[in-house]
């Protein structure tokens, strides 16, 4: 059998990062981040890197490492439509993910706007000098992958046990003992 692996993705500022950290723990998962590759790649040098190209490398230490992990996986990142479908599809087919669900983190525009502006974030992700960039992505962001896709409400805090309890339910994975843990 190939991958397991939950998805978690959402428009910039949408609280993807905050979910996972909390998630993946709750799962019992291995939590891989594309910006915290990112940010380790940028730091390894002491000039700045151009973001969009140092992204992409990370994008490929990503998925090369969800295939080297034995066990299921939990992936966060933004998978722009339009824009990274076919490179979300090569990722699959490289990690050898075969089961996974696709966690979209559901936020009114205006709040996830709000938080990209406001978030304090690594020098290499450049994201005041990407606005318009942002403004066109979320016009048409949605869910990327042909998994089952579980709307999450990150408006405010999540329920994670209970959030863990439904994917182990739709993954056919034993139930954990859940935790008490709220996020915000």
């Amino acid at each position: 059998m190939g991958q397991v692996a939950v998805f978690v993705n959402g428009i910039p500022g949408a609280g993807k990062s905050t979910l996972a950290k909390a998630l993946g723990p709750e799962l019992g998962f291995s939590v891989i981040s594309r910006d915290a590759i990112k940010e380790a790649l940028a730091d390894l040098v002491t000039v700045d890197m151009p973001t969009q190209r140092i992204g992409a490398l990370a994008a490929d230490a990503m998925w090369s490492m969800v295939g080297m992990i034995d066990g299921p996986t939990l992936v966060e990142s933004f998978w722009a439509t339009g824009r990274d479908e076919e490179f979300f599809k090569r990722g699959l087919r490289a990690s050898q993910v075969e089961q996974g669900i696709e966690l979209w983190c559901e936020v009114p525009r205006e709040l996830a706007r709000s938080r990209y502006i406001e978030r304090t974030r690594h020098r290499v992700h450049t994201d005041m000098a990407r606005l318009d960039e942002w403004e066109r992505m979320v016009r048409v962001a949605h869910p990327i992958s042909d998994f089952p896709t579980l709307q999450v409400d990150t408006t405010s805090a999540v329920d994670v046990p209970q959030l863990a309890v439904t994917i182990r339910r739709m993954l056919n994975l034993p139930m954990r003992e859940a935790r008490s843990l709220h996020i915000d």
